[in-house]
């Protein structure tokens, strides 16, 4: 009588934990697939177009400033510019008269976000008259940098100034000759350019464009 040969017992428990392998893998991938396929349910779409503007420009433009140089372009006419905040409420910079102060702005700028408190800082104390206006102007939005979106920055650091959101292709920007940011420009009542300049500014800077506008008035 020929003997039944049972199987080796560390070849059934091998197979068992293969076995239980394959069905913890399973078990697993199909959570795992089921939790993707409910988080890509559960997303709220970004509104990507809520940083951007749709200003438009008229008028030459102005060549691109570098930082350092003298400006080349005082004495020339600014574009005008129609445009509006993150709230859609219309800003302009125009020849109406009021000499302004233009403030390029970038939200991933890490000289602008230093900048910006200063700036308010400097305003909350009292600094610019009634005669000289501010506009900044909101350039080089991008989601995928840092401080996104630029409107939630500047109202947590308070921003009074008015602001222009400017398009995708940084319209603004371009006309105005923005070769870095931030970018300070200032204007007569007729829009005419009365200097440009880039980086940080201190207090004392920022009075120094003032005066500067003020001087167009009397002039």
């Amino acid at each position: 009588m020929t003997a039944t040969k049972k199987p080796k017992s560390g070849t059934t428990q091998a197979r068992g934990n293969s076995t239980l392998w394959w069905i913890i893998g399973g078990v697993v991938g199909l959570g795992l697939i089921v939790w993707l396929a409910m988080s890509i349910a559960g997303e709220v779409p970004v509104d990507e177009s809520i940083g951007y503007g749709d200003p438009t420009v008229e008028g030459d433009p102005l060549p691109v400033y570098a930082a350092g140089q003298q400006d080349v372009s005082v004495g020339l006419t600014a574009p005008t510019v129609e445009g509006a905040d993150w709230n859609d409420n219309p800003v302009s910079i125009e020849p109406d008269g009021t000499p302004k102060i233009v403030i390029f702005l970038a939200h991933w700028c890490p000289h602008c976000q230093a900048e910006v408190p200063v700036i308010q800082d400097w305003i909350n104390d009292g600094n610019v008259p009634d005669t000289v206006e501010l506009v900044s102007v909101v350039t080089g939005t991008d989601r995928l940098r840092p401080n996104w979106p630029p409107q939630d920055w500047l109202e947590e650091e308070g921003w009074t100034p008015p602001v222009i959101m400017d398009d995708e292709i940084t319209t603004v920007a371009v006309n105005y000759g923005m070769g870095a940011t931030p970018m300070f420009v200032v204007l007569d009542g007729n829009n005419t350019n009365l200097g440009r300049i880039t980086g940080e500014l201190s207090t004392e800077a920022l009075d120094q464009l003032v005066q500067v506008a003020e001087a167009s008035i009397e002039g």
